[in-house]
C-alpha cells in the first residue's frame, strides 16, 4: 500500500518494492475490526466488503463511505426481536449487552423498536466487558431475579461473553439459588444465533432460548471443497487435523476421509454462505469494471492495469446487484445487505428449532407463537408472561409510574364514566357507560309503573276513597230530606264531596306515565280538588263568624244557601283562571329528567316550583279555614260542625307541614315524591271526608232518633232566654206586689206565698202589656231599622191582653208566633188574664227588681237583638231545624 520508501535491507542496501495494488478487502468478521479497519481504508478510497460485520454503526456512511457488507446491519436485527416479544405479549425484559460497538449499538437500536412496540427494559442496560469476573455475573443475575417481574431477557453479547454467563447460571442453581432456575428466558442476537459452542453442556440451562440468525444456507460447494482439502501447507489445519486424530495414519490424505474415519458430521458455519457471496460479488463488479473499460483487451495491456481501480466506481457495480437473475440484490444503495433472517429455538436436547422468519422486503414477521410458548414448560394453562402489570380489571384505568409499562389500576367510576388505558372519561348528562365501559349511551327514561308497589298502594287508598264517597254521597241523597241533612247545608258539603272525588282521582294520574293529557288534567286537577273542599270550608266557617259574632246590629248579608254556593263558586274560580292562564303561557308536556348521573325520569314538565305556585292559593286557604275555625270553636253546642272543620283544619296543617319535608328531601327519588304526593292530597281529602261527613252518616244511618225537628237543645234555649227577657218587661201597675214575671216554662209551679198573694185578690191577677213610655225608651236605644221589630215583639202582649176573652184567639196566637217566645196564657175573666205558672221564686217580685231588670236588658237587647231576630226568622220557618 505503500511505494517503500525508507525501507533498508539487512546488509544496508536501500530496499525495492513491487507495488501490489488492492482493489478490495474482504472482512472483517467483527464489527469492532470492521470499524478500525473501514477508518483506515477511508483515507486511501478502498471498498471493504463484510460477510459478519452485523453493528448499526457502520451504516453511517459519512464516516464509513466504502464499507458495504452483505449481511443486514443489527438495527434490522433489532427490529426482528422486538418484534418477536412483542408477539409474546410481553412488555417488560431485562437487557444485557457487550461494551463497544456491536454491544451497545445494537442495544440502542433494540430500545428504539422496543419503544415503537410498547415493550419496556428493567432498569438499565446492564453492560458486560472482558474485565468482568465470575462474581459482577452472579451479582449481575441476582439483580436481575430481584424484580419478578421481568423474565425475558435481551441479550447482544458476543460469544465468550454468553457462555460465561451462562455458566455462572449453572453454578448458582447447583449453590441453592433454585429460584433461578428456569427464571429466565433469553432472546439473543446472531452473536448466538444457531452456534453450538455456546450452549454445549448447558442445554439443560438454556433449553427454550430464541436466538436470531441472518438466514441459514448451505453451501454444498464449500462442504466439497473443504473435504478435499490437505492439511498440508496449512498450520492451523494441521492443529485441526492432529485434533481429530488423523494425522498419524498415512492413509488419510484430507479431512474428508479424516471424517469418515472419525465418524464425524460436517457442519458448516453459518456465515459460510455469506463469505462465499462476499468473494462472489466482489470479482463479478471487478470483472463488470475491467470489461466496462478494456473491453476485450487483455487487462495487462489496458490502462486500466496502470491507473488502478477507482473506490468509488468499483462499489457501485456491487451494490444493488445480484449474483443469479430473478434473486434479489445481496447489498442495498447504503451498503448494507438485505434484511433476512431467521428465528430458532433450542429444544431441551440442544437442537436449534426454526419458528420463524422475517424478511425486509415484504416486511412482514411469521413466527409460531404457541410452539414458542409450550416450550418455556410453565404450569398448566398459564401463559408465560414477562410483563411490568398486567391489564387492568373492567372498570380500572392505568396510572403510569416511571415508564409506560408500568401503572398501578385505579378505579374509575363505573356507573358515570367510560375507561380508556390511560384516563376515565365521564359521560355527559344524560348518558351512561355500556356493558364494555368504553362507549357512552343514553339512559332510558323511566316513570312510575302500576305493578310497583309505590304505584299500588297509592291507587287501592285511592279506589278505596272514591267508593267512599260515593257512599256518603248515595246517603245524602236519599236522606236529603231530613233535618240533619238539611242543616247542614247540602250545596256545600255537595261542593265539598266533588272537590274530595277529584282528590282520589289525581291519584290515577299522578302514577300514570307523563303524558300530555296526563299532564294538564294534573296541573287542573291537583289545585281545583282542594280549593273545591276549602272553599266550601271557609263559607261556612265565615257564616257562622258573621252570624254568631256581628261587627253591627245589622242583619249579616249572603247567608242564604244560594249565596253560599254563589261565594264557594268564586273562591274556586280563582284557582281555576289561574291554572287555565298557566296552562297557556306555559303549555303542558313531558321532559326528561336527572336525579342522578345514572337515572333519567320521565315527567310532566312542571317543576317544584310550579306545583308550589298551583297549591299556593290552597295553602291560603287552609289557613284561612283554620283561623276561623278556631275563632268559631266556641258557639253554640248544635253548632258543633265548626269543631269538626276544626278538627278538620288542624289535621290538614299537620299534614302538610309533615309533606313538605318529605317531598323536598326526597328529589333523588321520584317514586317517593310522587307516592307521598298522592297520598298527601288523597289523606287531604280523607280528612274531611272523614272528620266532617261521618258523624252526619252514623246519626242518619245509626241512630235515627236524633235526625228529627226539636227545640229541646242549644238553639232552643238560647232563644228561651232572649224571650224570658221579653217576658220580665211586663208589670203590674196596680202595684208591685201583684207582678208576676211571665214564663214559658210549664213545670213551673208556683209557691205557697204567691199562691195565697194571688188568690187575695178579687178574681184573677189584673195585669197590662208593657207602658208605652217603656217601649220607647228600649226603642230609642236601637238602630232605626230595629224599632219597627221591638215594637212588633211587644205589641204581640197587647194584643193578647186585649183580647183576654177569646181563648181561640189566643191558640192562633201561639201557633203564630216561635215556640221560644214566651207568651201569656189568657183567661176569659173579664179584663183579667192568667199567666203560665211562673217561676218558683220564694219571695215575690219586687219595683226595685223591675227597674233593675228593665236597665239590666235595655243594656244586653242592642247586643243579642241581632241573634235574636235571625233565630226568630228561622224558627218561624217550616223547613228549618234545630240540632
Amino acid at each position: 500500500m505503500s511505494n517503500g520508501d525508507g525501507v533498508t535491507c539487512a546488509d544496508g542496501s536501500t530496499g525495492s518494492y513491487t507495488r501490489q495494488p488492492v482493489v478490495a478487502v474482504v472482512g472483517a468478521a467483527g464489527s469492532q475490526v470492521s470499524v478500525m479497519v473501514a477508518s483506515m481504508l477511508q483515507l486511501f478510497k478502498i471498498p471493504q466488503v463484510s460477510y459478519s460485520s452485523t453493528g448499526a454503526e457502520l451504516s453511517e456512511k459519512p464516516r464509513f463511505a466504502f464499507f458495504s457488507r452483505v449481511v443486514p446491519p443489527d438495527n434490522l436485527q433489532a427490529q426482528v426481536m422486538a418484534r418477536v416479544i412483542g408477539a409474546l405479549e410481553w412488555t417488560y425484559v431485562h437487557a444485557i449487552a457487550d461494551t463497544g460497538s456491536y454491544g451497545e449499538r445494537g442495544m440502542d437500536s433494540f430500545r428504539a423498536a422496543a419503544a415503537e412496540n410498547g415493550i419496556c427494559i428493567d432498569g438499565d442496560v446492564q453492560k458486560i466487558s472482558r474485565r468482568w469476573t465470575e462474581k459482577n455475573f452472579r451479582d449481575l443475575l441476582i439483580r436481575m431475579h430481584r424484580t419478578r417481574k421481568a423474565r425475558g431477557v435481551v441479550m447482544f453479547v458476543d460469544e465468550d461473553n454468553l457462555k460465561r454467563l451462562l455458566k455462572t447460571l449453572d453454578i448458582l442453581v447447583a449453590e441453592g439459588h433454585t429460584e433461578l432456575d428456569r427464571h429466565f428466558w433469553f432472546v439473543a442476537s446472531d452473536s448466538w444465533g444457531i452456534k453450538q459452542s455456546v450452549v454445549r453442556g448447558l442445554e439443560h440451562r438454556t433449553y427454550g432460548a430464541i436466538t436470531i440468525a441472518p438466514m441459514v444456507r448451505e453451501e454444498t460447494g464449500y462442504l466439497e471443497y473443504f473435504r478435499s482439502l490437505s492439511p498440508k501447507g496449512f498450520v492451523f489445519l494441521e492443529e485441526f487435523f492432529e485434533y481429530l486424530g488423523c494425522s498419524e495414519t498415512e492413509d488419510v490424505k484430507t479431512f474428508g476421509d479424516c471424517f469418515d474415519m472419525v465418524n464425524v458430521t460436517l457442519k458448516q458455519e453459518s456465515y459460510v454462505p455469506f463469505v462465499v457471496d462476499t468473494v462472489k460479488i466482489i470479482a463479478k463488479a471487478i470483472s463488470m469494471y475491467i470489461e466496462d473499460d478494456c473491453g476485450k483487451t487483455p487487462f495487462h495491456k489496458c490502462s486500466l492495469a496502470q491507473s488502478g481501480f477507482r473506490g468509488e466506481r468499483l462499489q457501485k457495480y456491487y451494490r444493488n446487484m445480484s449474483l443469479n437473475k430473478n434473486e434479489p440484490a445481496l447489498i442495498d444503495a447504503n451498503g448494507d445487505g438485505i434484511g433476512r433472517y431467521d428465528v430458532f429455538q433450542l429444544d431441551i436436547n440442544g437442537v436449534y428449532q426454526k419458528v420463524g422468519k422475517w424478511r425486509s422486503t415484504d416486511d412482514f414477521l411469521s413466527v409460531e407463537v404457541e410452539k414458542i410458548r409450550h416450550a418455556f414448560k410453565t404450569a398448566h394453562g398459564e401463559r408465560p408472561m414477562s410483563v411490568c402489570s398486567t391489564d387492568c380489571p373492567r372498570g380500572h384505568y392505568r396510572a403510569y409510574q416511571d415508564q409506560t409499562c408500568c401503572w398501578a389500576c385505579i378505579p374509575c367510576d363505573t356507573s358515570t364514566s367510560i375507561h380508556n388505558e390511560t384516563s376515565c372519561e365521564e359521560c355527559a348528562i344524560g348518558m351512561v357507560p355500556d356493558r364494555t365501559l368504553h362507549f357512552c349511551v343514553p339512559i332510558p327514561p323511566v316513570s312510575m309503573q302500576w305493578d310497583t308497589t309505590w304505584s299500588l298502594i297509592p291507587a287501592a287508598f285511592s279506589t278505596l276513597g272514591i267508593a267512599s264517597t260515593i257512599f256518603v254521597v248515595s246517603v245524602f241523597l236519599k236522606f236529603s230530606n231530613t233535618p240533619v241533612i238539611m242543616a247542614s247545608g247540602r250545596e256545600l258539603c255537595y261542593c265539598m264531596m266533588s272537590g274530595i272525588g277529584m282528590c282520589y282521582v289525581l291519584t290515577f294520574f299522578l302514577v300514570s306515565q307523563p303524558t300530555v293529557i296526563t299532564c294538564s288534567l294534573t296541573r287542573i286537577l291537583m289545585g281545583l280538588s282542594m280549593s273545591a273542599i276549602y272553599a266550601a270550608i271557609i263559607t261556612k266557617t265565615n257564616r257562622l263568624a258573621r252570624v254568631f259574632k256581628p261587627d253591627s246590629a245589622q242583619r249579616p248579608r249572603f247567608i242564604t244557601p244560594k249565596a253560599q254556593v254563589g261565594i264557594c263558586m268564586g273562591i274556586v274560580s280563582v284557582q281555576l283562571i289561574g291554572t287555565f292562564v298557566w296552562l297557556f303561557f306555559d303549555p303542558p308536556g313531558t321532559m326528561v329528567v336527572f336525579p342522578s348521573r345514572t337515572e333519567a325520569v320521565l315527567t310532566c314538565k312542571a317543576t317544584t316550583s310550579h306545583l308550589l305556585i298551583s297549591l299556593l292559593y290552597n295553602i291560603l286557604l287552609i289557613v284561612a279555614c283554620t283561623v276561623y275555625a278556631f275563632k268559631t270553636r266556641k258557639i253554640p253546642e248544635n253548632f258543633n260542625e265548626t269543631r269538626h272543620i276544626g278538627f278538620t283544619m288542624y289535621s290538614t296543617c299537620i299534614l302538610w307541614l309533615a309533606f313538605g319535608p318529605i317531598y323536598f328531601a326526597t328529589q333523588s327519588d321520584f317514586r317517593i315524591q310522587i307516592t307521598s304526593l298522592c297520598m298527601c292530597i288523597s289523606l287531604s281529602g280523607t280528612v274531611a271526608l272523614i272528620c266532617f261527613f261521618a258523624p252526619k252518616v252514623y246519626i242518619v244511618l245509626f241512630q235515627p232518633y236524633k235526625n228529627v225537628r226539636t227545640r229541646q237543645s242549644a238553639v232552643g234555649r238560647l232563644v228561651n232566654q232572649q224571650m224570658r227577657f221579653m217576658s220580665q218587661l211586663t208589670y203590674n201597675p196596680d202595684g208591685c206586689n201583684s207582678y208576676q214575671p211571665m214564663s214559658s216554662n210549664q213545670s213551673y209551679k208556683p209557691s205557697t206565698e204567691e199562691s195565697s198573694h194571688t188568690s187575695n185578690a178579687p178574681g184573677q191577677l189584673q195585669t197590662r202589656a208593657i207602658p208605652p213610655h217603656v217601649i220607647e225608651q228600649l226603642a230609642a236605644s236601637l238602630p232605626i231599622n230595629d224599632k219597627n221589630d221591638l215594637v212588633k215583639k211587644l205589641s204581640l202582649q197587647d194584643k193578647l191582653l186585649n183580647n183576654n176573652n177569646n181563648n181561640e184567639n189566643n191558640e192562633d196566637i201561639r201557633r203564630r208566633r216561635p215556640s221560644s217566645v214566651h207568651t201569656v196564657g189568657a183567661v176569659a175573666n173579664g179584663s183579667s188574664i192568667t199567666h203560665i205558672p211562673p217561676r218558683s221564686y220564694t219571695d215575690e217580685p219586687k219595683s226595685s227588681m223591675i227597674r233593675q231588670d228593665t236597665a239590666k236588658s235595655r243594656a244586653s237587647l242592642a247586643e243579642s237583638h241581632q241573634v235574636d231576630l235571625i233565630l226568630e226568622e228561622i224558627a218561624a220557618d217550616t223547613n228549618s231545624t234545630f240540632l
